[in-house]
């Protein structure tokens, strides 16, 4: 049996409240996600994935700081939308407001970001992308390739139309959070490092 091969949905009726309790019986290394009313488990996040998404929180949150935003951003945190029962994910980057408490799960999102990984459908992201484009206070979602240059970034501002970046020195521009950084930068420390890939 592979292991990174996500286990099929369980249930497509699956709420909330039935997949937080549905949580509590599994091991805490396993990570799920609620799509549409199916609990879906995900695969494991590569070493090359964790650290695009400890970049772009950095990235993130320096920004925050220079501007004095009361932002923070976490890695693979719960999110949910208000009104919708049959959805709970867990990014693996969300842009929260505020102190952190301690809930599992927030609906007040800024930002979600999701790195691929090998087994991801483009159907699940398309689910994902369209139920975090509904939530009323989300500014962007973006999507990482984590084995070539390949950012996509849906912004509300331009009505969520996607800018699809693919080359190392393609600016990536969030002037809602003053941030300013290039593709190449969210790479760091991974293959496609240039001074990694010299390091090697």
């Amino acid at each position: 049996m592979n292991l990174n091969t996500p286990a099929p949905p369980l249930s497509g009726t699956m709420d909330v409240d039935e997949f937080m309790a549905f949580l509590e019986t599994r091991p805490d290394e396993e990570r799920w996600d609620l799509i549409e009313g199916a609990a879906v488990k995900m695969a494991p996040q590569s070493y090359a994935g964790q650290r695009i998404a400890y970049n772009l929180c950095q990235l993130l949150n320096t920004a925050f700081g220079a501007r004095r935003l009361d932002l923070f951003a976490y890695i693979d945190a719960g999110v949910r939308s208000p009104g919708v029962r049959n959805f709970q994910p867990e990014p693996n980057v969300v842009v929260v407001p505020g102190i952190a408490g301690y809930d599992l799960y927030s609906e007040r999102f800024r930002l979600v970001a999701e790195v691929l990984s090998p087994t991801n459908t483009r159907q699940e992201i398309d689910l994902k992308l369209l139920r975090y484009r509904e939530a009323p206070d989300n500014q962007y979602a973006v999507v990482i390739e984590p084995r070539e240059f390949r950012v996509e970034i849906y912004c509300k501002r331009v009505d969520w139309q996607p800018a699809i970046l693919t080359n190392a020195d393609d600016p990536i521009e969030m002037p809602e959070f003053g941030l300013r950084c290039r593709v190449a930068d969210l790479y760091v420390g991974t293959p496609l490092d240039p001074l990694a890939a010299r390091v090697i």
